[in-house]
């Protein structure tokens, strides 16, 4: 299946705590701040893959990168969830059990302002903004596949579906954004 359905808003809230900027060139701008929501579950639900290859080169901050090996078995900690189809009001796509899997944590590695890295489609990893946890990244898609992309969820724990990328202003958004790369703090 071809996701087709791409996420046109120029700027919204990703479950995963950063601000999302869609860019041209198959860019984006991601924006970490201490401040942001995150997904209720994401304690739990942090670990993910991407249907792209990617490069992302870190402009403010140290962003840290946990790379999990993935194995799938009925009697996994983590369900997998496949994400495909349309983009719910909300703006995320739907959460569909996928099996259950074990993940092993393979290598924790910093990224400092400056330098970049990679992280090839369907590779098992989850980020977080390290220092103040302000943290910006250009991240530039490279290869694109057809098969969707995955979020776990630690296997008792119910997955936020329904978290809102649309709940804070383009206007409050673009503060944070202003606020990690120009140094201008965000008004409460």
């Amino acid at each position: 299946m071809i996701i087709d359905d791409v996420m046109t808003d120029k700027i919204t809230l990703h479950g995963l705590g950063f601000v999302q900027v869609q860019l041209q060139g198959n860019q984006r701008l991601h924006v970490w701040h201490p401040e942001l929501p995150r997904r209720a579950c994401f304690e739990h639900s942090a670990i993910h893959d991407h249907r792209f290859d990617f490069v992302s080169r870190v402009l403010v901050g140290t962003q840290i990168n946990h790379r999990f090996d993935m194995w799938r078995h009925p009697e996994g900690e983590f369900v997998l969830y496949l994400h495909e189809g349309k983009r719910s009001a909300n703006g995320g796509r739907p959460w569909s059990a996928d099996g259950r899997a074990s993940m092993n944590l393979a290598s924790t590695f910093p990224i400092h302002a400056g330098s970049e890295y990679h992280t090839a489609a369907y590779d098992y990893h989850r980020t977080e903004p390290g220092g103040d946890g302000r943290v910006a990244t250009i991240m530039r898609k490279t290869e694109e596949h057809p098969a969707g992309a995955h979020s776990t969820c630690r296997a008792g724990i119910e997955p936020d579906t329904d978290f809102d990328r649309f709940q804070w202003s383009p206007a409050k958004l673009w503060e944070v954004v202003s606020d990690v790369l120009l140094g201008q703090k965000v008004t409460p």
